[in-house]
């Protein structure tokens, strides 16, 4: 058996440690941060420290639908308007 080998599948890894000596620890349940990523795109990665790409996945949802007019089409068919919201 050879100690020195780190076959880390049945596991998620509890920190990180990249080439620069920076150490990141991962504390967070990887189901919540599924979750929050489902509910708002971009969540899940400002949950995981990664900004850029979470601020960017933000603001791209944000554009679409506003591009999309989902949210109007939502209010319509929550109000019962069905004609009105396939109509948006």
């Amino acid at each position: 058996m050879n100690n020195y080998t780190n076959d880390n599948s049945a596991r998620r890894y509890k920190a990180h440690v990249s080439i620069a000596g920076i150490s990141q620890i991962h504390v967070r349940n990887p189901y919540i941060i599924a979750w929050w990523s489902a509910a708002f795109p971009g969540f899940g990665h400002l949950l995981l420290s990664k900004y850029l790409r979470g601020y960017a996945l933000f603001i791209w949802e944000v554009i679409v639908n506003i591009k999309a007019h989902v949210n109007l089409a939502m209010i319509y068919s929550f109000q019962g308007n069905i004609d009105l919201a396939k109509e948006v």
